[in-house]
């Protein structure tokens, strides 16, 4: 540092030279402004109800479009199918809540507005219409869900090796569907890239905004790499495949608006109904050794539950009864 700029400063300082003071000024608006404005989302400004159902309102208006503009497989369209997209929402308005119960019921009410929202605003557009909104039980268990979740996620804040625990639980949901994203490649490369790299770029983001101790982001990274490691145990090895079967094969009668109510399995999986104008497809993939149910429901009443695996290159699929 130069004299002058030496004087500068201690002047600035003093209050002694305007232009001095008013560069300081600029100098430190410019450096909050690059430097902090991630850091702001996360507890810089007060979450309060106005911003909390505008915030809602806007994520329920932009996943609907995603789901209506952008075609399945898409990494823009994930928003209105996965979770990933909505962890970073919560944690936005969990660290912008004063105590950990108010965080519990603006993260609840959040996504009690948003989620109905995404599928109302699809109903004109959707082939299925009213029965769209089929799908809503699913994100109303996970609506429930963020009550509790909140409540305790609201700890992150405290900055310390139980925060860093907290946050490494949303960090493993977050790697175990982007290996989900990265094991699907080989067959659908390069759909879902982006979101593949958003589950693991957002948790080093996300980690360094929110803590500033090393005992918390310390232990994040080794809870993410233990996530990591058990996320390709489970989802990967093994061979992919992928198989069609007609839904008219097993009673469903085209126009009913058949649904898949329940799905799970012990490998990286997916149940699609595909509407092809005449009738229903079921496409069904997963790995082998993997084991999987599912449960379809349609408009009518009518409800089949299935179980399925791939044996020697086969799909086997029952009806479970």
């Amino acid at each position: 540092m130069t004299a002058k700029e030496t004087k500068e400063a201690k002047e600035s300082k003093e209050g002694k030279n305007p232009k001095a003071t008013k560069k300081a000024k600029e100098e430190k608006k410019e450096k909050v402004t690059l430097g902090g404005l991630i850091k702001k989302l996360f507890g810089g400004f007060e979450m309060t109800w106005k911003r909390l159902i505008i915030f809602a309102v806007l994520a329920g208006i932009y996943t609907a479009l995603m789901a209506i503009l952008v075609p399945d497989g898409n990494s823009f369209h994930d928003i209105a199918v996965t979770v990933e997209a909505w962890i970073l929402l919560a944690i936005i308005i969990i660290t912008n809540c004063k105590k950990p119960l108010e965080a519990a019921i603006k993260t609840f009410v959040f996504f009690l507005i948003s989620q109905p929202l995404v599928y109302l605003l699809q109903v004109p557009f959707n082939a299925y219409g009213w029965g769209i909104l089929n799908y809503y039980p699913y994100w109303f268990k996970i609506t429930l869900l963020t009550f509790p979740g909140a409540f305790v996620g609201w700890y992150i804040k405290k900055d310390n090796i139980v925060a860093g625990i907290i946050f490494s639980v949303a960090a493993a949901i977050l790697i175990l569907t982007g290996v989900g994203y990265v094991s699907g490649f080989p067959q659908s490369f390069p759909n879902h890239l982006l979101s593949a790299i958003y589950c693991f770029a957002v948790i080093p983001v996300m980690a360094y905004s929110l803590f500033s101790k090393k005992e918390p982001r310390i232990t994040t990274f080794l809870l993410s790499i233990a996530a990591l490691v058990a996320a390709m145990i489970i989802i990967g090895g093994g061979k992919m495949y992928e198989t069609y079967r007609s839904l008219s094969d097993y009673g469903f009668e085209y126009g009913n608006g058949p649904y898949v109510q329940y799905y799970s399995g012990t490998k990286q999986g997916e149940v699609v109904i595909l509407d092809t104008g005449e009738y229903y497809n079921l496409k069904l993939n997963g790995y082998s050794g993997g084991k999987y149910e599912f449960s379809i429901e349609d408009d009518s009443g009518k409800k089949l539950d299935f179980k399925y695996h791939f044996d020697n290159d086969q799909l086997v699929l029952e009806e479970i009864k």
